[in-house]
């Protein structure tokens, strides 16, 4: 089980830690979606998670794959001990962890399809990406 749960997003950036006001209740997680930054940014709903009944540590892990609770997440040293990429980078033994496009993909992709409690997720690209805005043209 402890895969299906670790197939959701699982990253948190210092900006979207401070902007959602976890600093100063870090053992709430952020009510509003939170987009995780990158070449194509994808959206991460944290409530329509944990209203699964999906718990923090499913996807929240320490160095040794152990499950992090909401007490364990509020004592890291600060929010970017939190991030995937503080060991999910160019840093990490697994060649097949260093990208954090390839956990969530590998992770998440797999969680949608397999499904929560007879559940599934979305699995088009567009359900988790942003979609880009088209360029306006001037004089058009």
């Amino acid at each position: 089980m402890f895969g299906l749960g670790t197939a959701l997003f699982a990253t948190i950036t210092i900006g979207l830690w401070v902007g959602s006001g976890i600093a100063d209740n870090p053992l709430q997680a952020p009510q509003e979606e939170v987009i995780i930054k990158g070449k194509k940014p994808a959206r991460f709903p944290h409530t329509i998670h944990l209203d699964m009944g999906l718990e923090c540590g499913l996807c929240h892990h320490d160095k040794e794959q152990n499950p992090l609770n909401a007490e364990a997440i509020a004592s890291l040293e600060g929010p970017a001990k939190l991030s995937c990429v503080s060991c999910h980078n160019g840093d990490h033994a697994n060649k097949d962890l260093q990208k954090a496009k390839d956990v969530f993909h590998a992770r998440c992709k797999n969680c949608h399809k397999t499904g929560y409690e007879g559940k599934n997720g979305p699995t088009k690209c567009t359900n988790c990406h942003l979609k880009k805005k088209k360029k306006m043209i001037e004089g058009c």
